[in-house]
């Protein structure tokens, strides 16, 4: 996202959480074994050539490509003095602008990822839609649609007087 005079706050997160690239580091190394180790060994798993060729490259899109999307993962939040912009790199290909006039309320909030949103990411639950990478903190937003969004942050209460920065100076 472009800096300019019209931001008030920024946070950008990543994926650096020890046990997820444990897991990402076991799928991974497990994947391209199973993908080179029958070229390494001169053999065949199945005789079947188009089959080996898949098992290849299954092997090196999960044991480089994930780890790679997993580490370039970025999710950058700011706050304007027009909204609220989220970009989640390479998962939204597009910036979501929440506009200060599309919102009914905010504020912070201690959730569950896993049991309220089903893990991190970009996420859909019964409590609405989420933009996480870490951490159980962030701000809740409530649309006059009655849409409810969380984000994610590790200083939700620098987010909040952010967009109260914000709104102030609109009126």
């Amino acid at each position: 996202m472009l800096q300019d005079n019209n931001l008030l706050y920024q946070e950008i997160q990543q994926f650096r959480q020890p046990w997820l690239w444990l897991m990402l580091f076991v799928v991974s190394a497990l994947s391209l074994y199973t993908g080179i180790y029958p070229i390494i060994a001169g053999n065949n798993f199945t005789n079947r050539p188009l089959q080996d060729i898949i098992i290849f490259l299954f092997g090196c899109v999960f044991g480089i490509g994930l780890p790679l999307i997993f580490f370039k993962c970025k999710l950058i939040t700011e706050v304007r003095k027009d909204g609220v912009y989220i970009s989640f790199f390479p998962l939204l290909f597009s910036v979501e602008i929440i506009p200060f006039y599309a919102l009914k309320s905010y504020t912070v909030k201690t959730y569950r990822p896993l049991r309220d949103y089903g893990g991190w990411g970009i996420r859909y639950g019964r409590k609405g839609k989420a933009f996480n990478v870490s951490g159980n903190r962030g701000i809740q937003l409530e649309l006059i649609n009655g849409e409810r969004i969380l984000i994610g942050s590790r200083s939700p209460e620098a987010f909040v007087k952010a967009i109260e920065t914000a709104l102030t100076h609109q009126n």
